[in-house]
């Protein structure tokens, strides 16, 4: 009877090891499909390899973008006035903003301890 509960303690680790093994092998090995929006499915085969897929799509999504020209020679686009108002340029500032003004005195609190009390 004493060898029972060793044998019982030797299942349950193995069959933790065995999960844990499972888990990784899906968690590292696992491909995942990612579908952009042209509906072509992606598959990647790593981390690295999934973002390069990402940004070929969405070049390719830029690439595919075709702009009408037609709308800025429509008469109401060219109707259209600017009513923007153009903002004068002004100065950068002090080069060091924590340094004292020119001519302030430095204000620095100096503590002082009291002395012991004689006896």
């Amino acid at each position: 009877m004493n060898n029972q509960p060793s044998s019982i303690k030797k299942w349950i680790l193995i069959g933790g090891v065995a999960v844990i093994a499972i888990v990784m092998y899906f968690y590292f090995n696992g491909k995942t499909k990612v579908e952009d929006t042209n509906g072509v499915a992606v598959v990647p085969t790593s981390g690295v390899a999934a973002d390069e897929s990402q940004v070929l799509s969405l070049l390719n999504q830029i690439r595919s973008l075709h702009i009408d020209s037609q709308l800025f020679q429509d008469p109401s686009y060219t109707a259209l006035i600017d009513y923007s108002v153009r903002i004068p340029e002004q100065g950068v500032g002090r080069p060091n903003p924590f340094a004292p003004l020119a001519g302030e005195v430095s204000k620095t609190k100096t503590t002082t301890t009291p002395a012991a009390p004689a006896r």
